[in-house]
């Protein structure tokens, strides 16, 4: 059996915040989410849709 190794590191290839919404969610939709400063990532307030936001790291939507 052949493995695979990943670099967990926060790569450039890494996607953003935006990236990872997009799957799931509208422009229009983030960006109200933004505003009302509910994304977060590994537990810290998002304020740059454009950060990176690895795969391993927690992307979640706190209480209002």
């Amino acid at each position: 059996m052949l493995g695979v190794a990943v670099d967990m590191s926060d790569s450039e290839e890494s996607p953003t915040v935006r990236s990872r919404l997009a799957v799931f969610l509208s422009d229009e939709r983030v960006a109200g989410h933004l505003e009302r400063k509910v994304i977060m990532l590994d537990g810290e307030v998002v304020t740059d849709l454009d950060q990176p936001a690895p795969m391993h790291h927690r992307l979640i939507f706190g209480g209002s």
